[in-house]
């Protein structure tokens, strides 16, 4: 009888912490109020993949006692969390422990994960809604960074480097820019003046606006005709092109010696727009912002207003802003918009925020009844089942024993 009352237990465990909610899209893309605070019990992508996501972000820093930084997707209905764990277990030591380089694709549904060491380049490509991934190889480099998605999803942007990089080397990380052809399987690299930090595809997918040292090029992707920009600050993330094709964001920035794991040089201060035709249209004044990490703009609501991350005023900003949020902000210098705040950054602090850029202008805000986090991670389930199930196991022994001896 003990062995079976140990077997049932275990089984039990096994059951109680596999349930997870399931694939699928959500009516309206939408955020919650709050961010769900950091959790050892969130699942993973590969064992209960959410569907499309919102966003991705980097979840804790540094490896401690029982925490560690996790890659986190946030399901497009708002209440849905899961790991990237691809990202996680593509991490070396070179990160100290956090995710490998990774980039959400425009409408969500894909995470590129790329390597800061490897010996043969390539990038993985993780289909959010079942789980799968593709690997693609790439003609160069020992690192590989992913930069930039076209807002088609059918070409990626990349940074590869001849030498393995780290984010924590104190300077930016440059290299070359590689172009791939998802659907073709087809990688190529720019031959470029110079070497490379940032990239950000136009609307419709046919330029490319490459940071390089001393401002931007932009660079006809079929042609190969480039136009140099003059820019004050940096480009402002893959995201940077307005929908219309109008405006291309860059992060002024206040120069300082860059600290180890801010891929900005220099603290950033606001965000100022340019004429990415070069044609010197009219375009807003710059916009000074208390922005958190490199600065990016992330979306656009519309093309007069751009989604980033702020920090939250009076916040305790020691060691970083305790308190921050995703927010509108309108290009007029009218007051941002808060859509969902992101706490306790002191304990666990939030990184590397990514937003699925096609849905800027449509996302909802929502107060979510609970978190579906998925099936507890394996490992975690793993230790608990065996443990229940040896307690049950000793339990029931001892009492059968002592049935005996009363007997």
């Amino acid at each position: 009888m003990p062995p079976v009352v140990g077997a049932v237990v275990a089984g039990l465990v096994v059951v109680l912490t596999g349930h997870g909610g399931s694939a699928g899209a959500a009516a309206t893309p939408a955020v919650p109020e709050a961010m769900a605070g950091y959790s050892h019990l969130t699942g993973s992508v590969s064992s209960s993949p959410p569907g499309p996501a919102v966003a991705l972000w980097q979840h804790g820093y540094g490896v401690e006692f029982l925490d560690f930084p996790q890659a986190v997707v946030l399901g497009a209905g708002g209440d849905s969390y899961r790991r990237v764990d691809v990202a996680e277990e593509r991490a070396g030591s070179e990160t100290q422990g956090d995710p490998a380089p990774m980039l959400l694709s425009p409408d969500g549904t894909r995470v590129a994960v790329g390597d800061h060491d490897v010996e043969r380049p390539d990038v993985v490509v993780v289909d959010l809604s079942t789980g799968e991934t593709t690997t693609h190889a790439l003609p160069a480099g020992r690192s590989v960074v992913p930069l930039a998605w076209s807002s088609d999803g059918e070409t990626l942007a990349s940074l590869v480097s001849d030498e393995a990089t780290s984010p924590y080397s104190g300077g930016r990380i440059t290299g070359s820019i590689a172009l791939l052809d998802l659907p073709a399987d087809s990688p190529e690299v720019l031959e470029l003046d110079g070497s490379a930090t940032a990239a950000a595809f136009s609307p419709d997918g046919s330029e490319l606006a490459v940071e390089q040292s001393g401002g931007i090029t932009v660079v006809d992707v079929r042609a190969g005709s480039r136009r140099s920009l003059e820019v004050d600050g940096v480009l402002a993330g893959p995201a940077a092109w307005s929908p219309d094709g109008r405006l291309l964001a860059v992060t002024t920035v206040e120069p300082v010696s860059a600290p180890p794991g801010v891929d900005a040089p220099g603290v950033p201060t606001g965000i100022g727009f340019v004429d990415p035709t070069g044609r010197g249209g009219s375009v807003p004044e710059p916009l000074s912002l208390d922005l958190t990490g490199p600065g990016r703009v992330l979306g656009w609501a519309g093309p007069h207003e751009v989604l980033t991350v702020l920090a939250v005023a009076g916040s305790d900003t020691c060691c970083g802003p305790d308190a921050q949020t995703l927010s509108i902000v309108p290009l007029d210098g009218a007051e941002p918009r808060a859509l969902m705040r992101m706490s306790d950054l002191g304990s666990y602090g939030v990184g590397r925020f990514q937003l699925a850029s096609s849905v800027a202008g449509s996302l909802e805000v929502v107060d979510p009844d609970g978190v579906d986090r998925g099936p507890w991670p394996w490992a975690l389930r793993g230790v608990l089942t065996v443990a229940a199930g040896l307690l049950a196991w000793f339990i029931a022994r001892r009492l059968a024993r002592g049935r005996v001896r009363t007997r």
